[in-house]
């Protein structure tokens, strides 16, 4: 059907040309000059079109961010400067960090209990999710704007800091906080508030589920419990070796949390 219609344009075309041609060259001048013109303004408009293109430059800006601080904190680390990017109820009240409540949030693993083996690991295991929460993330740029990106990581980063703060005081009794310090870093809960925050408006509606070790087909609510109880299980199962380690599973759900009062205040209300 379109070669057809494709045709008689070029015929057309050809037609307008001759009837130029015949009118004289300088009518056929005139008649070249705006077609070079409309070709120009054409290309100028799909120039322009593919500059407005999104690129998603501020969920790169995001991980980049994360890759990067994390990097550094094992640089502290290494230096036993720990207490002055990781966050640690410690390092604030005696070293006055405050800005680790902060900093922390874009560190994706924690020291002190974990040898510099373990964190290492941790950074290539959080390349690897990186990978797959991408899509999510440029999905959140593109669909609500940069700046609700960053609002929501933060804002779900801010919640983990909240749970980290109240269990830090609710085990003071058993390791006091002056004596011991516990250094987190809680990039994970602002993780997890961006995936969460993809699957509240699909909870019930089934997802193909690519983090898994083997893709499934599962319902949004599902997916979320079975993060939720991954993270759970893991802390559970270190709480029993020692109370203090449930610190470094447990606060980043609260990231889910903030995530969650996001995405009400932001849309449900509506």
């Amino acid at each position: 059907m379109d070669s057809p219609k494709r045709y008689q344009d070029v015929v057309l075309k050809k037609t307008a040309s001759r009837e130029y041609l015949d009118q004289g060259p300088k009518v056929l001048k005139k008649y070249l000059k705006r077609q070079d013109k409309q070709r120009k303004k054409t290309l100028k408009t799909f120039g322009r079109s593919q500059k407005n293109a999104p690129k998603y430059n501020y969920t790169k800006i995001l991980f980049l961010i994360i890759i990067i601080t994390s990097i550094v904190a094992l640089i502290f680390d290494l230096f036993g400067i720990t207490q002055y990017i990781y966050l640690s109820l410690n390092g604030v009240f005696f070293n006055f960090a405050f800005h680790t409540f902060f900093s922390s949030l874009f560190i994706s693993f924690s020291s002190s209990y974990f040898s510099l083996g373990s964190a290492i690991i941790n950074l290539f295991f959080l390349f690897f999710m990186l990978f797959f929460l991408y899509f999510m993330a440029r999905n959140i740029e593109f669909s609500y704007g940069a700046s609700h990106l960053f609002k929501l990581y933060i804002i779900s980063g801010l919640f983990s800091v909240l749970f980290y703060s109240l269990l830090r005081f609710g085990l003071n009794f058993y390791r006091p906080i002056n004596i011991f310090p516990v250094y987190v870093g809680l990039a994970w809960g602002g993780i997890y508030g961006l995936i969460s925050f993809i699957i509240f408006p699909i909870m019930n509606r089934e997802i193909r589920a690519l983090m898994t070790i083997i893709p499934m087909r599962i319902t949004g609510k599902s997916f979320l419990i079975m993060i939720i109880s991954i993270r759970l299980l893991f802390g559970l199962i270190y709480t029993a070796i020692d109370p203090i380690l449930m610190l470094y599973y447990f606060p980043e759900l609260g990231g889910i949390l903030g995530s969650f009062i996001y995405y009400k205040y932001k849309f449900l209300r509506r």
